[in-house]
């Protein structure tokens, strides 16, 4: 009941300060979603290091932090942990996603977690391991709606060579087997090329969380490091690209989607507390 009134009480200041925010031109959200219309909602300390979220079911976010291999179920209007569990030896975790009946947690040398029956007493886990050896850090994750295929986006990765590039891996779900070629590569040439009036010569292609929306279908991209969101369809063409205020995005590491269209990123705490910013869909 404190942690509800709190929050209601959270997004009347937010929403009364949002002026002093910076929202600038600079700054935006796709289309549907507005920076000055947000509800904040503080995370406990358990998820201070909070690297990936998915919806899951009605009124429920599945969150992992990248320092145990642990599932926490959320409620979404309060932050509160409903419950959780541990389904492997502590790893770094950095994303999350759901695919009919298993969890698929993503490790940061791209090995994934396959969690059947996730939070329940008869649950199990398989290790799917990434085939190559090359240093390489992953951090997001989605499906594809046109195979049964899930999208791995490295964020440094040494065969990339520098942050002008990122690429991306496909893990077979049927035959349960990895690509050893790269699916695509993300090119920061090519995403300027897309969005010729935006000056892009300098950020980093390095992708921190990825989410499909559920309404349009597009691949919604969140980086970290520069604080950006890239919009792309699943054959690849970048649709929409914008700068993310610090203000609110302190460090962006989890993305995922209402099936209304409400968006969620979740915040590391980063000297403060770990957060929620939830953005209600209104095409």
């Amino acid at each position: 009941m404190h942690s509800a009134k709190f929050s209601l009480i959270f997004t009347f200041i937010l929403a009364q300060c949002s002026s002093n925010l910076d929202f600038s031109n600079k700054y935006a959200l796709p289309n549907g979603y507005q920076l000055d219309q947000v509800n904040k909602i503080l995370l406990p300390g358990t998820l201070d290091e909070i690297s990936g979220i998915a919806w899951i079911g009605k009124d429920e976010i599945w969150a992992i932090e990248d320092e145990s291999s642990i599932i926490y179920s959320v409620d979404p209007t309060s932050g509160k942990i409903l419950k959780k569990q541990k389904f492997a030896k502590n790893k770094d975790i950095e994303d999350l996603l759901i695919f009919q009946d298993s969890a698929y947690a993503l490790q940061s040398n791209g090995n994934l977690y396959q969690v059947n029956a996730p939070l329940t007493e008869n649950f199990s886990t398989q290790v799917h391991e990434f085939p190559l050896d090359q240093k390489r850090d992953f951090e997001a994750i989605v499906t594809l709606d046109t195979e049964p295929s899930l999208l791995l986006f490295c964020k440094v990765c040494k065969w990339d060579k520098n942050p002008a590039q990122a690429s991306v891996y496909r893990f077979d779900l049927v035959q349960k087997k990895f690509d050893i070629e790269a699916y695509m590569i993300l090119k920061r040439s090519e995403i300027q090329a897309a969005f010729p009036l935006m000056d892009l010569s300098e950020i980093k292609v390095q992708p921190a969380a990825a989410a499909i929306h559920p309404i349009t279908r597009e691949i919604y991209l969140l980086s970290s490091t520069d604080r950006w969101l890239l919009v792309m369809n699943q054959q690849g063409e970048f649709l929409d690209f914008h700068h993310l205020p610090l203000s609110l995005f302190k460090q962006p590491e989890g993305i995922t989607f209402a099936p209304d269209g409400t968006l969620y990123i979740s915040n590391e705490a980063r000297d403060g507390r770990a957060n929620l910013l939830i953005f209600a869909y209104q095409p």
